[in-house]
């Protein structure tokens, strides 16, 4: 029996998962991230053997037994960048096939099997990943400015407005609780001093994400504010880049991924979903179903086997299941 290895590493965590070709999960190892394109290309190897040598321990896999490994790496925004870390990851496993790609591109087999689409993919920092029907490929990467990087420009957007809100420029805000419960601080003024002087804190903050969109699912004015303007933005990016690509008339999957776009019910999804569609009017917006690193194997079987059918994908929600590694994802449209 052949498996398949997917690995999704990040900047922050780096996970591996074996499945087989019935799309069955066997184990799942999550260690430290990685950047590459900061930290070299050695460091981020090392990372990931060592998730793949965890993942394949803990199902009691040999490493010959695996036929295929796909990666989706962070920092592969660039031309040359893929062939660069395949022939890397060749090296250390030379006798398997290596995929290698942006992981955002893995995201996007986490909701849809369709060729032709996109995916926008959002944690702590963002990317979005194009695929067109004439083959061409678009990673926006570093298309996409700061303000619009994911968790980390929502946690300090909403910072920003607390501190508004202080000075009487924004109306009162359930934010204002919520970042003074977290901070353990007594004062905005003092939250402030602490954002600006204290660099690990001014990370932590992301961990309130979804306490932020919660507020504005609770209709906190600020909140959904924060979450408008957010959204403005990054839909005109990414419509720009389906119009660049000839894909803004086109029926196809755009697909949500990533920690900022979880939850049941999900304020952010619900108003991108409005904004892409006044333009994009064909397109199916959906909410990933899997952590990305399923998607990453899933990529692996179809490049195998060739397809990805029901049975295949009743193996996958089971065994997801039993990992942890499915989504709780609210309706887009």
């Amino acid at each position: 029996m052949g498996y398949i290895v997917g690995i999704d590493q990040g900047g922050t965590k780096t996970y591996a998962a074996l499945m087989n070709r019935q799309g069955k999960l066997w184990s799942d190892y999550k260690c430290e991230g990685c950047y590459f394109p900061r930290d070299g290309v050695e460091a981020a190897l090392a990372v990931i053997s060592k998730a793949v040598t965890n993942a394949l321990k803990i199902a009691e896999v040999r490493i010959e037994e695996v036929e295929i490994i796909v990666a989706g790496v962070t920092g592969i925004d660039y031309e040359g960048d893929e062939a660069m870390m395949e022939e890397a990851l060749q090296n250390i496993y030379p006798d398997i096939k290596i995929v290698v790609c942006n992981d955002c591109e893995i995201a996007y087999y986490s909701g849809s099997l369709n060729p032709i689409g996109a995916v926008i993919c959002a944690g702590t920092g963002i990317n979005a990943a194009l695929f067109a029907p004439d083959g061409r490929k678009f990673v926006m990467g570093d298309y996409l400015k700061s303000s619009l990087q994911g968790g980390a420009a929502i946690s300090k957007r909403a910072l920003e407005a607390v501190v508004e809100a202080d000075l009487g420029a924004l109306a009162k805000t359930n934010l204002t609780n919520l970042f003074l419960e977290f901070s353990q601080e007594e004062k905005v003024y003092d939250l402030l001093r602490r954002f600006i002087t204290d660099e690990e804190f001014s990370l932590e903050i992301i961990s309130l994400v979804p306490q932020i969109i919660e507020s504005a699912n609770n209709n906190d004015e600020v909140a959904r504010n924060i979450l408008d303007s957010f959204s403005k933005e990054l839909c005109a990016c990414f419509l720009a880049a389906l119009k660049r690509m000839n894909m803004l008339d086109l029926n196809c999957d755009i697909v949500l991924a990533g920690s900022v776009f979880k939850g049941p019910t999900n304020y952010l999804v619900q108003i991108m979903a409005k904004e892409l569609l006044t333009t994009a009017k064909n397109i199916k917006i959906i909410n990933a179903n899997y952590e990305p690193i399923v998607g990453a194997c899933i990529l692996g079987v179809i490049s195998l086997v060739g397809n990805y059918d029901e049975k295949m994908n009743e193996n996958t929600i089971n065994s997801a299941a039993k990992w942890g590694l499915l989504r709780s994802s609210p309706q887009a449209n």
